[in-house]
């Protein structure tokens, strides 16, 4: 037992390290949340509503078959006369078929599949949603992490610094202004470390939150980006067009409101209806007596038409209330397409200018690092002051977030544009 416990607390320990040294890539982030994401579940849940209703016999395409059976008893006791009991009993099964109602099955019919695929579009707009928030929520991640590297190298670079500071003035080179100079500097950017790892906490915890996981979940980022080739404007906006998910729903709700209109027009043709019967029946005059032992049977077919002719106007409301919704669809299909014409050039354009930004942003940083390489070197010849060096340090490490900052802002641009193209799913 005393060796088990030290060899138990060892497996935990690697264990857990193990746990936080495993990496999370951007593409696993999005399959989780897409698999656990409690918002895409319910999407899909009403989408698969949508599915189960778009049947032929939701839209009453299918005939209707019944089955009845009755059984009554009587009993008369008259003030005078002789007393009597009868009994019958009978079983019937019918069937109803519509063979007209001016195509008005046909039209719910098809409607109810246009409410299937406007389920489908709505589940994927949510899910092109989820996968955006999970794209900031994941960059915004790595851009802390990468920020926390960079706050530990300045102060890895502080404190050799105090600590040759130190060296030179026990050696008679160095004053105590150099030292309390540097001291300051360290602490400085001991703050900064702080902040950024409480930046990078909160940035898993929000990652975390999307994914449906727990809040303390530890894991490391996956920092790498990779950028695809840039399509041409006009091949983006024709896929826009075909798969933009909100543009597609706004046409998709012209086609049901169509339908709709159609509906309501069926509804001044007349009706047809056929229906037939079979059934048994057997009365009894000797009291109760329920048994089938020589029944009746009979059989018909029976064709019905009825057409309404005045209904308090409710069906010529009904019509021009759908026409005016199907202006309406059009109407907002036609802001749909500008809106996401005016998206899309946006988006591309912002895409454009932030790869433009990250690439200066690049060459600045080079800049920066040659010209802190040389400042070192000048300090500790003695030749450029504390200052100087200071100013250089921290030049390098903006010009490292800025490089930082500008990577992840491309890629979120990138993947805009992907989602206003409708190929984000894809892509992904």
């Amino acid at each position: 037992m005393k060796h088990l416990i030290p060899i138990l607390v060892l497996a935990l320990f690697f264990s857990q390290t193990a746990a936080e040294e495993a990496v999370l890539t951007f593409e696993e982030a999005v399959y989780i949340a897409i698999e656990h994401n409690p918002r895409i579940a319910v999407a899909r849940n009403d989408a698969e509503i949508s599915s189960n209703n778009a049947h032929a016999g939701n839209a009453g395409l299918f005939p209707k078959l019944d089955f009845t059976g009755s059984a009554n008893y009587n009993r008369t006791d008259p003030p005078s006369g002789i007393e009597t009991e009868t009994s019958s009993t009978s079983a019937r099964l019918g069937a109803t078929y519509t063979l007209f109602d001016g195509l008005g099955n046909i039209y719910r019919y098809k409607r109810l599949k246009s409410e299937e695929r406007l389920g489908e579009l709505n589940a994927r707009e949510q899910i092109e949603n989820i996968i955006i928030q999970v794209s900031k929520a994941y960059y915004a991640a790595a851009e802390a992490f990468e920020t926390l590297l960079v706050s530990r190298e300045l102060l890895d670079i502080s404190r050799e610094r105090l600590e040759r500071v130190k060296s030179r003035s026990d050696f008679g080179q160095g004053g105590s202004v150099d030292i309390l100079n540097a001291k300051v500097n360290y602490n400085t950017d001991t703050v900064t470390v702080v902040r950024s790892e409480f930046a990078w906490e909160e940035a898993t915890r929000n990652l975390n939150s999307l994914l449906n996981r727990d809040l303390d979940s530890k894991y490391k980022v996956d920092s790498n980006v990779k950028f695809t080739n840039l399509e041409p404007l006009k091949q983006l906006r024709d896929k826009a067009l075909k798969h933009n998910s909100s543009y597609q729903i706004s046409s998709e709700s012209v086609k049901r409101a169509a339908l709709g209109q159609k509906i309501t027009r069926s509804a001044f043709m007349p009706r047809l209806d056929l229906s037939t019967s079979y059934g048994w029946e057997e009365y009894s005059n000797e009291g109760l007596d329920f048994d089938f032992n020589d029944p009746t049977s009979n059989w018909g077919v029976y064709a019905t038409l009825s057409f309404n002719i005045f209904n308090g106007f409710q069906r010529r409301i009904d019509s021009k209330n759908a026409a005016i919704e199907v202006r309406s669809r059009k109407m907002l299909e036609e802001q749909a397409r500008l809106d996401m014409d005016r998206e899309l050039i946006n988006a591309y354009k912002s895409y454009r200018n932030s790869r433009a930004i990250l690439n200066l942003e690049k060459k600045n940083l080079e800049s920066a690092r040659v010209n802190f390489q040389r400042t070192s070197k000048l300090y500790d010849l003695g030749q450029v002051t504390s200052t100087q060096f200071r100013e250089a340090q921290l030049n390098l490490t903006r010009a490292k977030t800025s490089v930082i900052s500008a990577t992840y802002q491309a890629k979120l641009d990138e993947i805009e544009l992907f989602r206003i193209a409708g190929n984000l799913v894809n892509e992904i």
